[in-house]
């Protein structure tokens, strides 16, 4: 399986069970008047779908809508491979679900980048624009690395016509090298 279909893969069954929770709260949301409890640690992950060597996991957060998302899966190729697709801005549409347009606002320096994204969502539902903050940290290179991204005000960068920008997302996709050739990636996102 080529490197940026297996992205598109662990992408789209992490935002295919995030619609099935997004569901599932919106359903629960009048019954949960104390709160949900805040999240303490790595064992409160709750595993809520596994598919072709993907497990997407969940944890709430107390006063929080939505729970936070972790997908985790094996992918072909090295991490400086997994990185460059993920630092390939204008090719998201091919491998990020729904992606409408994906544009590289500009550089901040060798490691960080301004990043503007647009969601297409299914009628009713307004498509969802993003101004996104990322940066790449190089734990141990180049056998670890770890891109963190979370979304950013941004009030000069104009807003589309009949969209809603995303206020709260951060995450970080966390790349591993087990053996030659493959890697363990790590999706996190924590979005209202």
């Amino acid at each position: 399986v080529p490197l940026r279909d297996a992205m598109k893969r662990l992408s789209r069954i992490c935002v295919q069970s995030r619609m099935t929770t997004f569901r599932i709260a919106a359903l629960c949301l009048g019954l949960l008047a104390g709160g949900l409890p805040a999240a303490s640690g790595a064992d409160d992950w709750r595993v809520i779908e596994e598919r072709d060597g993907i497990v997407v996991s969940s944890r709430k957060v107390e006063d929080r809508r939505y729970p936070q998302l972790r997908a985790q899966g094996i992918v072909r190729g090295t991490p400086d491979e997994v990185l460059a697709v993920l630092l390939d801005v204008p090719a998201y549409r091919q491998w990020v679900p729904d992606c409408a347009e994906a544009t590289m606002l500009r550089r901040i320096g060798a490691r960080r980048s301004l990043i503007y994204t647009r969601t297409h969502l299914p009628w009713p539902v307004l498509d969802r624009e993003a101004v996104i903050d990322q940066e790449v940290f190089l734990v141990r290179a180049p056998t670890l690395l770890r891109v963190e991204f979370r979304a950013v005000p941004a009030p000069e960068v104009p807003r589309a016509i009949d969209t809603l920008r995303t206020e709260f997302a951060e995450g970080s996709y966390t790349i591993e090298a087990l053996d030659v050739g493959r890697s363990r990636v790590t999706y996190r996102i924590d979005a209202d």
